[in-house]
């Protein structure tokens, strides 16, 4: 597979170890740190050449690129796989989904419904048992809960556990970020989700043309990291 742009030939081969490879002008597309980018599926692959196309065509529009989540992987995660697997465990402390308003009572109400199946997912689905509050003190969850959702993100791979990574600090939640991977919901209801407060607040007094603008980047992201988790 071979595309064509300006003189720029960029092509998908398969390498003798059975991963993908992207080569520009014949050569091994490699990281910032100089390592050669080798994927695990075909459909990876395409999406990163569709991203290596349209960056030569124009100036990309979203904050997130597949080829940034692939150069996390493999120069970041990596080597450092625990620091990662450290910095979203450590994370739920400050996770949004458990930090609930007090007031007004329709946001609250919509918190409870939006939020609290979050938190019986993750009990019923990893037997995490959170802590969530409505007072204005940082919460510690509980070693076990930590411990629990530590040995999950070790049995994931670089490619994908980059995309968990980066989703968490989009949504501000490791919480949706798993509901989201797992097809527990859509990436529209992370979106929502994850913007709760502003979406509601939004809706009583009417949007911002430049807050509009950065929550449908974020929608779109949201989106695009979901679709480069599926394709691992």
């Amino acid at each position: 597979m071979d595309h064509v742009i300006k003189n720029i030939k960029i092509d998908i081969v398969q390498s003798k170890k059975g991963k993908y490879l992207l080569t520009i002008n014949n050569k091994s597309l490699k990281t910032p740190d100089g390592n050669i980018i080798e994927l695990p599926s075909m459909k990876l692959a395409k999406i990163l050449l569709k991203d290596y196309e349209s960056s030569f065509k124009s100036k990309p529009l979203n904050i997130v690129r597949p080829i940034k989540i692939t150069n996390t992987a493999i120069d970041k995660i990596k080597p450092n796989n625990i620091f990662y697997i450290n910095e979203i465990t450590d994370n739920l402390n400050n996770d949004m989904i458990c930090y609930f308003a007090n007031s007004p009572v329709e946001l609250v109400d919509l918190q409870n419904k939006e939020w609290l199946p979050l938190i019986n997912y993750m009990k019923s689905s990893y037997n995490i048992e959170l802590i969530y509050t409505s007072k204005l003190f940082s919460i510690n969850q509980k070693p076990d809960s930590l411990l629990k959702l530590k040995n999950i993100l070790n049995e994931i791979n670089i490619f994908k556990l980059s995309a968990i990574y980066t989703l968490s600090q989009i949504t501000k939640s490791i919480i949706i970020s798993l509901a989201l991977v797992n097809n527990k919901i859509s990436a529209k209801k992370a979106f929502e989700n994850s913007n709760l407060e502003e979406l509601y607040q939004i809706s009583k007094w009417g949007k911002d043309e430049e807050a509009f603008d950065r929550l449908n980047t974020i929608k779109v992201d949201i989106r695009n990291i979901k679709k480069y988790y599926d394709s691992v």
